[in-house]
């Protein structure tokens, strides 16, 4: 009944499988755990990443790169959020609580389409 998406099928299953390596690489070498044992006070407190860090933003500000700067920032003070004891408070007896997601969905939807119309519709 379906034998016309067989074609489709298969193209889609060797997209997939070109991309096997890498998937194999990420697991390998961990980086999903690597990402969840950052320390954000330590990385912050750092100089090898701040000064790299403010010079990037200052770099933005000399060049007056005003979209780049805006989405750093946004990016950056959402992560910042996501540290936040009301982002722990979320989680309530192993279940994700559904009033306490819905702002954090708004503010990622506002951020998100700040995001693109600052860069597609008021871009320099």
């Amino acid at each position: 009944m379906f034998e016309f998406l067989l074609p489709v099928w298969e193209i889609t299953k060797s997209f997939i499988m070109f991309f096997k390596p890498v998937l194999d690489f990420i697991v390998a070498t961990k980086i999903p755990e690597q990402i969840d044992n950052v320390d954000y006070k330590g990385l912050f407190t750092n100089a090898w990443f701040l000064v790299p860090y403010i010079s990037m933003l200052a770099w933005y500000v000399y060049k007056q790169a005003l979209n780049s700067l805006i989405i750093v920032v946004l990016l950056t003070g959402s992560w910042a959020f996501f540290g936040t004891p009301y982002m722990e408070g979320i989680m309530a007896q192993d279940e994700i609580a559904l009033e306490a997601v819905l702002p954090i969905v708004g503010g990622a939807c506002a951020v998100l389409g700040f995001i693109i119309y600052r860069i597609f519709v008021k871009s320099d």
